[in-house]
This record gives structure tokens, sequence and C-alpha cells, in this order.
């Protein structure tokens, strides 16, 4: 295994345990201020990594696929 597949294999995992992580620490946006466009932290925090985890598993799909 080369340097380049390591880090090929470290970003999978990044782009992995970083949404699950932000996800699993609700404590941090469990809460209603600030509010965006009327609509409470809690819901539009969600509502942006709902968007956000798309993105982090498009290019998780891409990776994999130049890997195969």
């Amino acid at each position: 295994m080369n340097m380049h597949s390591k880090t090929r294999y470290i970003i999978l995992a990044l782009l992995i345990l970083i949404p699950s992580a932000v996800n699993l620490g609700v404590p941090i946006y469990n809460r209603n201020y600030p509010e965006l466009f009327g609509m409470p932290f809690f819901y539009w925090f969600q509502t942006f990594w709902l968007v956000a985890c798309t993105g982090f598993y498009l290019v998780y799909s891409k990776l994999v696929e130049k890997k195969a």
C-alpha cells in the first residue's frame, strides 16, 4: 500500500466520520438562537447538514469509484 492509497483511505474515513460526529453532537446545536428566516437554529442547522452530507457522500462515491 503506497502513500497515495493511505491518504485516500484517510480522506474517505473523514468524509464519513465528520458528518456522523456533527449529527451525533445534538447538545451542541440544540437551541433556538440564532434564527434564520424565522427558523430556529436547530432546524436550519439540520437542513444545512442534510445538504452538506449529500456533498460529502458525492465526493466519497467519486473517490471510491476512481479506486475501482
